[in-house]
């Protein structure tokens, strides 16, 4: 998949979601629709959603699974939290493109799907599995739960100098936002060589990550 696709694809995924929020509070995106929101800004998440858990394509073999779990499994706690607030939202699927591409997150009316290339994560890119994972999911959360004021000002901590590497419209804040959250929930543990490593750190990870942790424990405490 090339990134002309890839970026329409992100570019509907975002008009998608913005859509919905336009909506007004507490509106239903269709008569049978999950996403809602409150505050013109995040999504809802019911009881039942956040209870419910990442569900899978039946295309999606059983070895695939375990190692998918395995990577959100090596999340930071905090990080771990905001992708159990979002998982039940989640649909995980796939493709095989056999380009740059590893991963395709899409939001609509029902919640989100995520799409991995499952062929060279098994294959020849197996080292950056759970970064591709934490990436993809990294989307979700920003999308889902991450108020506009605070991206930006995520935003700005992330240096804009320097080549992309291996990573795809690495310009847009949804990128940046997105590779750093898999830096962030990984403590820093990527390989040099891995998908998406050219978007530049920010002077620090763990100060980068804090209104996320901060997030995380409002979460927690309900």
């Amino acid at each position: 998949m090339n990134a002309a696709l890839r970026l329409l694809t992100l570019v509907i995924a975002g008009a998608v979601l913005i859509a919905l929020v336009q909506q007004g509070a507490a509106r239903r995106a269709d008569a049978g629709g999950r996403l809602t929101t409150s505050d013109g800004d995040t999504v809802d998440i019911t009881a039942e959603a956040r209870a419910a858990g990442l569900r899978f394509a039946a295309g999606v073999a059983p070895s695939d699974r375990e190692w998918i779990l395995a990577a959100i499994a090596r999340a930071r706690p905090e990080a771990a939290r905001l992708i159990a607030e979002v998982d039940g939202l989640v649909r995980v699927g796939t493709f095989a493109a056999g380009g740059a591409t590893l991963g395709i997150t899409r939001s609509g009316p029902h919640g989100f799907t995520v799409d991995l290339d499952v062929g060279r994560l098994d294959g020849d890119r197996t080292l950056d599995r759970a970064t591709v994972v934490l990436h993809e999911l990294g989307h979700v959360v920003d999308f889902a739960l991450v108020p506009a004021a605070v991206n930006a000002a995520l935003d700005e901590q992330i240096p804009r100098s320097g080549p992309c590497g291996q990573a795809i419209d690495c310009d847009r804040p949804r990128e940046r936002f997105a590779d750093t959250f898999a830096k962030w929930a990984l403590k820093g543990a990527v390989s040099e060589v891995g998908a998406g490593y050219g978007i530049p750190l920010p002077a620090s990870l763990e100060g980068w990550g804090a209104p996320l942790a901060q997030l995380s424990f409002r979460l927690a405490r309900g």
